[in-house]
């Protein structure tokens, strides 16, 4: 086999790989399409546990300044 026919094969199995992700894609979006109880569930779901998320992060980060400050109030009351 030469290396123009080996080219040649290996672009037609290139081209055959995106045709077969195209059609995936396109069958996965066509699922999505038909079910939309789903995305609306999806969507729903997502900004419930946005907010919750960004609730607990902030505690979070509240709670760890908050114990930095007197930790080092605590320090500075040491070494006074």
């Amino acid at each position: 086999m030469s290396e123009l026919a080996s080219l040649q094969r290996r672009r037609e199995l290139v081209l055959l790989s995106c045709d077969l992700q195209r059609a995936t894609l396109t069958r996965r979006l066509g699922r999505i399409q038909r079910n939309p109880v789903r995305v609306a569930l999806s969507a729903a779901a997502g900004a419930v546990s946005r907010p919750m998320v960004w609730r607990l992060g902030t505690t979070a980060l509240a709670f760890a300044v908050k114990a930095y400050r007197s930790r080092s109030r605590r320090k500075v009351r040491r070494s006074s």
